[in-house]
């Protein structure tokens, strides 16, 4: 199983209600790619350091080639073109096995 996980904090120009936006969109788009397993994301609760990301994406996949099927699917790329190129200042990822 490949865990892949995506730390990020928005710019200045990301719009109010902006997290809620973006959880619907890829929520729907888990549903559409079926080498998803499981996929979780939402918005930092501020719970802690104030140096926290703003948005975190957590998804599971089968194998690396369930993981590229997804890093390549169009509704992805859609998705990061729109709800996240604009915004993003910062973006950090990471894939492992478990």
């Amino acid at each position: 199983m490949i865990q892949y996980t995506v730390l990020l904090t928005w710019n200045e120009s990301v719009p109010p209600g902006h997290a809620h936006a973006c959880i619907e969109a890829l929520t729907a788009m888990s549903k559409a790619i079926d080498s998803i397993r499981e996929f979780r994301c939402g918005a930092d609760l501020g719970l802690s350091a104030p140096t926290n990301a703003d948005f975190v994406i957590v998804a599971t996949f089968d194998d690396v080639n369930g993981w590229r099927h997804y890093d390549e699917h169009p509704l992805h790329n859609e998705i990061r073109a729109e709800f996240f190129k604009p915004y993003v200042a910062t973006r950090d990822s990471a894939q492992f096995n478990f």
